[in-house]
């Protein structure tokens, strides 16, 4: 009595603590992405929690074609500043910021921040030619619109030093349309990845923009990370509430077919919900929090754990004169071996270094583990003898039909082992990791036609500078400006982004200081007054040329400036290490890349071709899984049969449904991804599963052991095939090749395996 309360009254506690004690996320970046170095991983957690994270890029465009009002984009961005855990909102023109900055900033600094080469420009400066342009340049300034930006730098910095470097910058951005849309930065204070938060921040955007834009005259689009990362909490709590209900219909309605018993599916169906909710406890516990793919691909897991209640219910009700005790203790070595194996092919992911498939192993193995103990010691005492055993019409005529054809069958097996070898030497690759995940293309599509209204940098692609500290990081980010100049010059790069002019190196700085102030001799500073009063310009206001040596400026100051929003997502620091990003305009890769790889401390760095380079590794990795897998439960049969014919007959069922769906795919000239491999590898751990149980048919009873099999195999089928209905497109290939590959292995047992002959190996 007191086993059946604690069974029955075990998932109800278990729900209680995953409910108040698991924490669940979302984001797949965390689930397939992984760097390969430390500044690779630096910046994954950057995009994941630091700035780059916070922010949307917000587009507002006109549906008149009209320019966007003025009026309506400052009213816009007072509400947006006012939703709660926003932290600022602007526009990204750089034009005014920098002005701004021009004035209130640099000028007090013109004498350290003007130059990345100061002997050279110098020189062309304090030139009799230099200077008379450069007070020609003065005067066209202040007679210029442009005047009252221009007098009081003028006044501080008569040179304009504090221009040298904001001249180009302009180019270097394109130029802010004045019709058809407007963008917009919004910054959160929560991470992009606290899919919660971000939530409620999208709908109140919205929902700021719709009681403004009563008149449906323009449209809001935004992207950025909280975008990506609440679209893809939305997929996959969609998913795994889809998946749940129906498999949990699916294996609800194939078990009233088969046991036709309401209280041994409520039996059975507890049992499941003690493994699973065991199995996320167990891995929340390891990891500190439970990723929904984890979830959601462990769903699978009802198809395998149910196997061994499955087996325990159904040889039980095939012997009214056995207690369910006994028959479950005579086929528990069976359960127990099927259990090893199929772990063997979960517990390979966990090595593979796939992030979120090193969740899936720890779910999955606890879940089997706990899965078999319960049937071991919990079930025989809960079993109930039905009078209406389980009988599957056809599967009698299946097992006569194969071992009356058997040499017919292996012929037919022979010939598909040779014509299957030539459609595996034509296999493709995926190559593109972007095509795991079709189901974000609109998403992907909008961050491109936004990002590219902004700036010409191409996105996901720039060069990464690595320094100890950020002194040491930006004295390397100038060595990293040069040999960009120099690609600029072979037409290898059409523009780099730095944080030049915005912040030199303390060394660039004092340099500059020195230099400037050796070249301010008497004789240059009369000939710089000569230029002005040809000019007809105040000598006595500008011919003094007094610069200050202030302090360097150093990045602390400049974040506590509007600057900061231009410079935070360009660098990253930690108490070790900081990382400055350089972007980059149209160039080609390959020679940008080369460029750099004889460096240390910089190199070209694309999103794209890592996470590319990462499909590779991963292929490659589950080459090598797929065959140490098979290998492993091979030796571990070896061990327990002592018969190498025995071995391989057990193995081959598994082993040909696995080819055969590979060699379908390689005709139809799919492209094969490393989750392709997985459930290659899933494939032969589970279908092994059946070849044990119809070798060994420790029951006694081929027929029944059978029997039971085909119910197992369909709620496998059903698991990995409810997978299907998810929108994620790695779910869908686990489906397609998992549930195809059960049914093919399941299939083959019974023609291949010479059962009757091996009662008598097994029991010696």
């Amino acid at each position: 009595m007191l086993l059946r309360i604690l069974f029955y009254g075990l998932p109800l506690l278990l729900a209680a603590l995953t409910y108040n004690g698991v924490s669940f996320k979302t984001d797949l970046s965390t689930f397939i992405v992984s760097g390969k170095n430390a500044d690779e991983a630096l910046l994954a957690h950057a995009m994941q929690t630091g700035n780059l994270s916070r922010r949307y890029l917000i587009a507002i465009t006109s549906n008149t074609n009209q320019a966007v009002e003025p009026q309506f984009i400052q009213q816009l961005i007072a509400q947006l500043k006012r939703i709660d855990k926003v932290t600022d909102v602007w526009n990204p023109e750089q034009k005014k910021q920098a002005l701004n900055a021009l004035q209130t900033l640099y000028v007090n600094h013109a004498n350290s921040i003007y130059s990345l080469h100061p002997e050279d420009d110098l020189n062309t400066l304090f030139s009799t030619q230099g200077l008379h342009q450069k007070a020609h340049f003065l005067k066209q300034a202040l007679l210029s619109p442009q005047a009252s930006l221009i007098k009081p730098i003028a006044l501080q910095d008569p040179l304009l030093l504090t221009l040298n470097g904001f001249q180009g910058l302009a180019k270097k951005f394109k130029a802010q349309p004045t019709t058809s849309y407007q963008n917009l930065i919004l910054e959160t204070r929560p991470s992009g990845m606290d899919t919660a938060a971000q939530k409620a921040i999208q709908q109140a955007i919205l929902a700021r923009f719709k009681a403004l834009n009563a008149n449906q005259n323009y449209q809001l689009e935004m992207t950025g990370v909280p975008v990506f990362a609440v679209t893809t909490q939305g997929l996959i709590q969609g998913d795994i509430i889809k998946i749940s209900v129906v498999s949990s219909l699916a294996l609800m309605l194939l078990f009233l077919w088969a046991f036709r018993s309401l209280f041994q599916m409520f039996q059975v169906f507890t049992l499941l919900a003690i493994v699973i909710l065991s199995a996320i406890l167990i891995t929340a516990s390891i990891f500190g929090y439970i990723h929904g793919m984890t979830i959601a691909i462990g769903a699978t897991l009802v198809g395998i754990c149910i196997d061994y209640p499955i087996h325990a219910l159904v040889h039980a009700q095939q012997s009214s004169q056995q207690p369910p005790r006994s028959i479950i203790v005579q086929i528990w070595p069976s359960m127990l071996l099927g259990g090893v194996t199929t772990m063997i092919g979960y517990l390979a992911l966990g090595v593979s270094g796939y992030p979120g498939f090193q969740q899936v192993a720890v779910f999955a193995a606890s879940g089997i583990v706990i899965a078999l103990l319960i049937t071991r010691f919990m079930l025989p005492a809960l079993v109930i003898q039905s009078a209406q055993p389980v009988r599957i019409v056809g599967i009698q005529s299946w097992i006569h039909l194969c071992q009356r054809y058997r040499k017919i069958g292996w012929t037919m097996i022979a010939v598909f082992l040779m014509v299957a070898i030539w459609p595996l030497s034509h296999l493709q690759w995926m190559q593109d990791m972007q095509q795991l995940t079709p189901e974000l293309d609109d998403l992907k599509q909008q961050d491109r036609r936004i990002r590219a209204r902004m700036t010409s940098i191409e996105p996901g692609r720039f060069i990464l500078v690595s320094g100890d500290t950020t002194e040491l990081a930006l004295r390397h980010a100038e060595q990293v400006y040069k040999r960009l100049d120099q690609l600029k010059q072979q037409q290898a790069l059409s523009e780099y982004f730095g944080l030049f002019p915005w912040l030199l190196s303390s060394q660039q700085q004092r340099l500059n200081q020195k230099t400037l102030k050796a070249k301010l001799t008497p004789t240059n500073i009369k000939h710089w007054q000569d230029a002005l009063q040809q000019e007809g310009l105040s000598v006595t206001k500008l011919g003094h040329l007094n610069y200050p040596s202030n302090p360097p400026l150093t990045l602390d100051v400049i974040f506590k400036t509007p600057v900061k929003h231009l410079l935070d997502s360009r660098i990253m620091q930690q108490a070790d290490k900081t990382i400055i990003l350089i972007g980059l305009s149209q160039h080609t890769p390959e020679i940008v890349r080369q460029a750099f790889s004889d460096w240390s401390h910089a190199r070209y760095f694309s999103q794209r071709d890592l996470l590319n380079a990462m499909l590779n590794d991963y292929t490659q990795m589950a080459k090598k899984l797929l065959l140490a897998g098979v290998g492993l439960i091979m030796l571990l049969m070896l061990h327990r049969y002592r018969s190498l014919t025995m071995t391989v007959s057990t193995l081959l069922p598994a082993l040909l449904a696995a080819l055969f769906i590979l060699s379908s795919w390689a005709i139809a000239g799919v492209a094969i991804s490393f989750l392709h491999l997985v459930a290659f590898l899933l494939v032969v751990a589970i279908c092994v599963d059946y070849g044990i149980f119809y070798q060994e048919n420790r029951g006694g009873n081929i027929l029944v052991t059978y029997q039971a099999m085909t119910v197992s195999m369909l709620t496998s089928a059903l698991a990995f095939g409810s997978l299907l209905a998810a929108e994620s497109t790695s779910l869908k290939i686990l489906a397609g090749v998992v549930s195809l590959g059960v049914l093919i292995g399941f299939m083959l047992c019974p023609l291949i395996i010479q059962q009757a002959e091996n009662t008598d190996k097994l029991k010696n």
